[in-house]
């Protein structure tokens, strides 16, 4: 997303729009690895090295009702995403890596279509996470297993 795009948006939800949460906005908008509050607050502490954490929870805040961005409640911590879309989250259990399922979107707005006209229920948003294995600790499992047999 533009820069230009995110200041438009930001002032339409009534929000001021700073460097620091611009700079917030873009290290989330511009990743795709799904990152945590304190991945974030690394990458933004290189430009402004006096942000706090409480600074970069607050706009996190800011940032997801805007509709700007997601956050990801996991048991351990929230990771925080730039697809607002309706889409699939592959969740790998080995290195907690977290990726988007390409082409996923109409399969979840059609599922999301059924259940609210089967059931009556007026669906505001909805989250899908698969968890598994990603191709990389499948490989390494797999690597590990036959060099200890």
């Amino acid at each position: 997303m533009m820069q230009n795009a995110v200041v438009q948006q930001l002032r339409q939800g009534g929000v001021r729009v700073t460097p620091q949460r611009l700079a917030i906005a873009e290290a989330v908008l511009n990743s795709s690895d799904h990152p945590t509050v304190q991945q974030i607050h690394e990458r933004v502490q290189q430009h402004f090295p006096s942000m706090t954490l409480a600074t970069v929870y607050s706009t996190l805040g800011v940032l997801s009702k805007s509709g700007l961005i997601q956050e990801l409640p996991f048991a351990k911590q929230s990771r925080y995403e730039s697809n607002v879309s309706p889409h699939v989250n592959l969740v790998c259990i080995g290195c907690g890596n977290i990726a988007d399922a390409d082409d996923s979107s109409e399969i979840i707005v059609r599922l999301r279509d059924q259940v609210s006209t089967e059931t009556s229920f007026q669906v505001m948003w909805q989250r899908v996470d698969f968890h598994g294995w990603c191709p990389a600790c499948t490989a390494a499992g797999a690597l590990e297993a036959s060099a200890s047999e």
